[in-house]
């Protein structure tokens, strides 16, 4: 059999395969569409609070008509107790609630720091924090124009005034993420992680269901997956990223000389895969399941000093975890390649030992 005929079998077997076609673009253009939708509006706002107000003074009222002018939050309610703001968070009927104390006005005026108590559900740590963050801006305006009145009150002229309260004012720029958004910061990341697992997928199952183990079987069939996620790659780093609105500044070249070990790593990896594991369901479950663990320890949703260590040098071995750091640096942070030549290294030794495992399998099995 000569190479022209060993590579139009394998382009038959995979294409024959309904569940590797599906896995390689349903997969990846499903999850290109799906993954980044949640995250669409980037950071929760308007979100619905109920207010508690024990004070019903003429400032506490207006602490309530603030914290419903901030970005974060929107009054929805009144209430009379706190006990009554449990069913309506446990129905979803509001995000939060907010306590305004007794004395709150009073205490306001001899100069005091009353407590505001917000409540909220910490297992959905974005909408906890908006709602603590409005809650925060809306007090801190208050705070200030309860000084600037006093100070005036003291025949401080206003402009003297507000400068004594405040003597610097704060301008915050974000870098590396302009919207400050939850999607920009994980969609990159997530979309590498994602080629990885299918691409694993795809060259483990062709591997197991392969009845010709050999050389040049695998080389065609490397060959194969590799041209198809190329184009697969270009899509994710250029035009998936544009849709959501996610910045880019690598240039074309610069992804591509991290996406050419990162790929040929990914095959070698799914081929050993599908050659310790010979069913394919099998292989798509392990693959899932790694998923996750993947995500974490790859150093850009959780920081790799609150790692354990050996866990963060168990992730290196994992393509995803270099190609992750390496891709967001160039195309998120603008990053030099020549900073990147750790990574580099690192994805191209995997590659050699992954793909020259794969081989000398082969060579064995053949003899």
């Amino acid at each position: 059999m000569n190479w022209k005929t060993t590579f139009f079998t394998e382009l038959r077997r995979f294409f024959s395969n309904p569940a590797v076609v599906f896995t390689v673009f349903g997969g990846v253009i499903i999850y290109s569409l799906l993954y980044p939708l949640p995250y669409d509006h980037q950071l929760p706002r308007e979100l619905n609070v109920a207010i508690v107000d024990h004070d019903d003074s003429q400032q506490s009222r207006a602490f309530t008509r603030m914290l419903d002018a901030t970005p974060q939050l929107r009054v929805k309610e009144m209430l009379g107790q706190e006990s009554e703001a449990s069913q309506r968070l446990a129905s979803r009927d509001i995000e939060g609630v907010i306590v305004i104390p007794q004395h709150f006005y009073r205490d306001l005026l001899l100069g005091k720091s009353p407590v505001v108590s917000v409540g909220g559900d910490a297992s959905f740590f974005l909408v906890y924090g908006t709602i603590a963050e409005g809650a925060v801006a809306a007090g801190s305006t208050l705070g200030a124009q309860v000084k600037v009145t006093k100070a005036m009150m003291h025949d401080t002229p206003q402009p003297l005034a507000e400068k004594q309260y405040t003597p610097f004012s704060l301008n915050m720029v974000p870098v590396f993420n302009p919207t400050v958004g939850y999607g920009d910061y994980v969609v990159p990341g997530v979309f590498m992680l994602i080629l990885q697992q299918t691409l694993l997928i795809a060259a483990g199952m062709l591997q197991a269901g392969s009845q010709e183990n050999s050389k040049r079987s695998l080389f065609a069939r490397t060959t194969l997956l590799f041209a198809i996620y190329s184009v697969m790659s270009m899509y994710y780093l250029g035009g998936s990223l544009s849709l959501n609105d996610v910045n880019r500044l690598a240039e074309p070249l610069s992804l591509a000389i991290i996406m050419v070990p990162f790929l040929l790593a990914t095959i070698g990896a799914g081929t050993l895969l599908g050659s310790a594991i010979k069913r394919p369901e099998i292989i798509t479950l392990t693959v899932l399941l790694s998923s996750m663990p993947l995500l974490f320890s790859s150093g850009f949703v959780w920081p790799v000093s609150a790692l354990p260590d050996w866990l963060h040098w168990l992730a290196q071995l994992s393509p995803s975890t270099a190609t992750i750091q390496a891709t967001i640096q160039l195309n998120q942070m603008g990053a030099t390649l020549q900073s990147q030549q750790g990574f580099i290294l690192q994805l191209w030794t995997l590659a050699l030992i992954y793909l020259g495992v794969s081989f000398t399998l082969m060579k064995k099995h053949k003899r």
